[in-house]
């Protein structure tokens, strides 16, 4: 029971906290430069992206440490969380794959957050995007799949369905962005689309993951006592 409330309560929780720490961090060392002016100094939160943090530059390396180590935290705490999280549905049946499918989905994700944090935007601009596209492509099979679940689960109360199916609606909607909005680089107004849609859905996982807890906190006992 310990392992279980450590890896899918109690780390998850610290670990949304030590991200938004690292994140800051990174902001506040952050020296500056947009996509589209190189030159602005600082970090603006409606013209720079995340991934901007992580930029190789010799005046940029202690935001890009900061922004490698959020990024890692995401991808070990995302792998944990939903190896054991998989554990929670023992029963073999189609939603016990579905879970399975889902968390494996999620895990991936996770490493995809991990390699985004590994590849500066700046100098591996080709693998930076697509580990960024794809830890959100694989984030929302892994929220549908695991809406599904929730609903059909009677041990879950019906709000961690709600939210699991607001999460995927919300990355959905924002993998139709990455596909479909105009490129940031087209001018100022499609740069500011896209990064505030990026802190957007960022604030939504770290309030997903939170949330989450606290329903993995209700039935854990009851999983292991069975």
């Amino acid at each position: 029971m310990s392992n279980y409330k450590l890896f899918l309560v109690t780390l998850p929780r610290y670990a949304t906290f030590a991200v938004i720490l690292f994140l800051g961090l990174a902001i506040v060392f952050y020296k500056g430069g947009t996509m589209n002016d190189p030159s602005s100094i600082g970090y603006s939160f409606t013209l720079n992206f995340f991934s901007d943090l992580g930029r190789y530059k010799p005046e940029n390396m202690i935001s890009l440490v900061l922004f490698a180590v959020a990024l890692g935290i995401c991808g070990i705490i995302f792998n944990i969380y939903f190896y054991y999280f998989i554990k929670l549905f023992p029963k073999n049946n189609i939603y016990h794959q579905m879970a399975k499918i889902g968390c494996v989905a999620g895990m991936l994700g996770g490493i995809c957050f991990f390699a985004v944090g590994l590849t500066p935007t700046n100098t591996i601009v080709g693998p930076h995007i697509f580990f960024a596209n794809w830890a959100f492509r694989l984030f929302l099979i892994a929220s549908v799949l695991l809406s599904i679940v929730l609903y059909k689960d009677e041990r879950f109360n019906r709000l961690y369905f709600i939210g699991y199916s607001l999460f995927a609606i919300l990355i959905f909607i924002y993998v139709l962005i990455l596909e479909l909005a105009p490129s940031p680089s087209e001018s100022n107004f499609a740069l500011m689309f896209n990064v505030v849609a990026q802190k957007a859905i960022v604030l939504v996982f770290i309030f997903s993951v939170f949330f989450q807890t606290f329903g993995n906190l209700k039935i854990i006992s009851k999983h292991i006592s069975q």
